[in-house]
């Protein structure tokens, strides 16, 4: 028989007592700790209804107290959650009441990301939801799953407001992941993620272009409609990495308006900056009636504050903002192709040719590119620069062994001329 070393048995420990997924809530030596919030209770409690697909002893119970809309709680892992790949997660649920939903959260270091549920179908019964986050923005950085049942509903601190939940499971799908877009923005890949996030009560849908004329004929459009009594309704879309702003501050995007003279507000923000005033907007006005015209937004302006930044990897739009929506056809509004706008001059651009290659046994990056290399920048998806080096000659190797796990954008400066690719560290 082996012996069992010290070091070995601290190993063993750490890693089966560890607070990570997936999570049963079985575990004697484990703490479970959850942080509740907005009037939220969770407790670990001895399974009061064993049958089913669930007949573990132990499951979690969160009660929603009287008069809470937002009532949930959080619980915070050892680690973060690697999204890299298993992005199908299940829950365990039952609820007194059927067609309750499930806000499941993500958040942490990273921008937060989330999920809502499908109706529970039956009350008292256990049943699995899923959520894919397959399409969607996410990051490997955050460490906390936040749970919020029936969100935005006035809880009553009794049996209806009192669900239970178990078993949390992180794994691949059979969906394929998309990747992120990057400008320009035409809606048209099928292997990107064009996941829009609406507010405030606007909802925007990709859809066939229902108006294939003019200066725009391309197949799909994003349809957004700003519904009644909504007036700062928008949308965001995350972008693969943070837009670059450093030779070219004009952006150019398509629209179709029902009415002259409406305003489409551009918001460019996520960079961990903004919240110090980083974020930067600036307005165009539409002058036709149900025609595709192309608005111009100049970055430009020196009194323009805050100003621009090459760190912000988010695009926000908001139409007739300030103004009270109605949900008709005079507050549905339609955008395409959102691109920087072509630099005027004698100079022709070419996009440089570069190739990259991982080597995960090895923790090396080579680049090798049809020009000097000048400069390559590490960025994690929230923007943030991680790692940059300054070089010299038609290729290069960074280390990537100091990297967390995940998806990460390069951005590779050769001869003057930028390019973006993205990787996987492993």
């Amino acid at each position: 028989m082996k012996k069992i070393t010290t070091f070995t048995f601290l190993l063993l420990f750490s890693i089966g007592f560890a607070q990570n997924l997936p999570l049963d809530f079985e575990s004697t030596t484990i703490t479970y700790s959850f942080t509740d919030f907005d009037g939220g209770i969770a407790t670990k409690i001895a399974n009061p209804q064993i049958s089913g697909i669930n007949e573990s002893p132990t499951v979690m119970q969160l009660v929603k107290g009287p008069g809470k809309v937002w009532a949930g709680s959080k619980i915070i892992l050892d680690a973060p959650i690697d999204f890299s790949k298993n992005r199908i997660f299940k829950v365990k649920v039952l609820s007194p009441v059927a067609g309750i939903k499930l806000l499941l959260k993500f958040e942490g270091a990273g921008s937060f990301f989330q999920k809502l549920s499908s109706p529970i179908s039956t009350a008292n019964v256990w049943e699995e939801l899923t959520f894919d986050f397959s399409a969607d923005a996410v990051n490997n950085l955050n460490n906390q799953i936040v749970f919020m049942f029936d969100f935005g509903i006035m809880g009553d601190g009794g049996q209806n407001s009192t669900y239970l939940f178990d078993d949390i499971t992180q794994s691949l799908g059979t969906a394929p992941i998309l990747d992120l877009p990057i400008l320009p923005l035409d809606f048209e890949s099928t292997s990107l993620a064009y996941t829009f996030s609406d507010f405030d009560g606007l909802q925007t849908a990709i859809l066939p272009n229902p108006y294939p004329v003019g200066i725009n004929k391309s197949a799909t459009v994003v349809k957004m409609v700003k519904n009644s009594g909504s007036t700062t309704g928008g949308c965001v879309i995350q972008m693969a990495g943070p837009i670059d702003f450093s030779t070219n501050k004009v952006i150019k995007v398509k629209v179709w308006s029902p009415i002259s003279g409406k305003k489409l507000l551009l918001k460019f923000e996520g960079s961990p900056t903004d919240f110090d005033g980083g974020a930067f907007e600036t307005e165009a006005t539409s002058t036709k009636v149900n025609e595709w015209e192309e608005l111009t937004f100049d970055y430009n302006s020196p009194t323009l504050f805050p100003p621009v930044n090459n760190n912000d990897n988010k695009i926000v739009f908001f139409y007739d903002f300030g103004i009270q929506g109605d949900g008709g056809l005079n507050s549905t509004f339609y955008i395409d192709d959102v691109r920087f706008s072509e630099v005027l001059s004698n100079l022709t651009f070419t996009v440089p040719k570069v190739k990259i290659y991982l080597d995960s046994a090895s923790n090396q990056l080579s680049i090798d590119a049809y020009g000097e290399i000048q400069k390559v920048s590490i960025y994690n998806l929230i923007g943030q620069e991680v790692l940059t080096e300054s070089t010299k000659g038609n290729n290069t190797i960074i280390q990537t062994s100091d990297l967390q796990k995940g998806v990460y954008i390069v951005k590779i400066t050769v001869e003057g001329k930028e390019t973006t690719s993205k990787f996987i560290n492993e």
